[in-house]
């Protein structure tokens, strides 16, 4: 799409939304951001119009969406383990469909909806193309999967240009998870649930964003379909941690410990984080990522989005560390001190 594009970033304060607005912006984009929280540090200097408002209030949405071109939907109840299911479903499925219907009235051209591959739970068929059978596990893939249909539903009531993407296991500069791995391999603190035989599939950040841009941009007959973006490949939990290891010259890590120790850990570490309003360094739903394969097909995004993913793992962690120790040097040189 060409330079001077109107576009809005919903959840633009979260990892892969502030590196949205970032991407958006670095190619001249026109971009207007929104959040609940405030503008995260890394937007700082940027010149777009950031709005800290709540998606659900419907006068705040249709004046941030006043001469927007494309939307890229990004926010979503997600990381945050003490959310109740009420708060899940208001979020990601009753204001999914809120959003539709703003768009449509704005004149929006495109909506691209940033889904999540989780609304398969474990794929049972690897790989998984965008017709496997779906079948979410927790509340957090039950509401994405339900916010799906609740798009598409309002798209064909009000005759809204959709595009809809389930990204894999998006890491890179600022993903709370892949600073949460890399912290543990380098405390020597990892170790496995289980044998760590199952599969993941990484995407790197600018790999996904790249997508992202495909989708706004993809012509007429990318309108109602939905699109796996993924990484170059798919591999054990183990090779991915390894991976990790070795980008950080430490030591793979060799530690397991079973399923149901790891299990009631999760759920006394819960309900512990509930009482303090925390999230826990581990939960029930840390489980899944030593449990689900996650292994997709994204043969329907390299044809008719030409996307074409190039970052391996290997390549997006030295990247992901690069980018890391320049920002720590840059927060020590104003005299910011962070504690890992």
């Amino acid at each position: 799409m060409s330079q001077g594009t109107r576009a809005l970033v919903t959840g633009a304060a979260g990892f892969i939304g502030s590196n949205c607005v970032r991407y958006l912006a670095a190619r001249q984009w026109r971009v207007r951001a929104l959040d609940v929280h405030a503008a995260p540090p890394q937007l700082a200097g940027l010149d777009i119009d950031f709005r800290q408002q709540d998606l659900r209030d419907a006068t705040a949405l249709a004046r941030a969406l006043e001469d927007v071109e494309v939307v890229f939907h990004l926010a979503s109840v997600h990381l945050d383990v003490a959310a109740k299911d009420a708060e899940f479903e208001a979020v990601n499925v009753t204001a999914v469909a809120q959003l539709v219907a703003a768009c449509a009235a704005a004149g929006v051209r495109r909506l691209v909806h940033v889904s999540s591959v989780g609304v398969y739970g474990h794929v049972r068929s690897v790989p998984a193309a965008e017709d496997a059978p779906l079948a979410p596990i927790n509340t957090y893939e039950k509401t994405k999967c339900a916010g799906e249909q609740a798009a598409r539903e309002a798209a064909r009531r009000c005759q809204l240009d959709l595009v809809i993407v389930r990204p894999s296991w998006v890491y890179g500069p600022g993903c709370p998870r892949t600073d949460k791995l890399l912290r543990a391999l380098q405390k020597r603190r990892f170790f496995y649930i289980g044998a760590g035989h199952n599969l993941r599939h990484p995407v790197y950040i600018d790999d996904f964003l790249a997508g992202l841009l495909l989708a706004a941009g993809a012509g007429p007959e990318a309108a109602g379909r939905t699109f796996n973006l993924a990484g170059p490949r798919w591999m054990t939990v183990e090779e991915m941690v390894n991976t990790f290891a070795q980008a950080l010259n430490a030591v793979p890590p060799r530690l397991r410990i079973p399923r149901w120790l790891g299990l009631g850990a999760g759920w006394a570490a819960e309900l512990a984080g509930g009482v303090l309003r925390i999230n826990p360094p581990i939960s029930r739903r840390t489980l899944a990522f030593f449990e689900n394969d996650n292994a997709f097909d994204i043969s329907a995004a390299r044809g008719a989005l030409h996307y074409e993913p190039r970052t391996e793992l290997l390549d997006g962690v030295r990247r992901t560390l690069s980018a890391r120790g320049a920002a720590a040097a840059q927060a020590v040189a104003h005299g910011v001190h962070r504690t890992q």
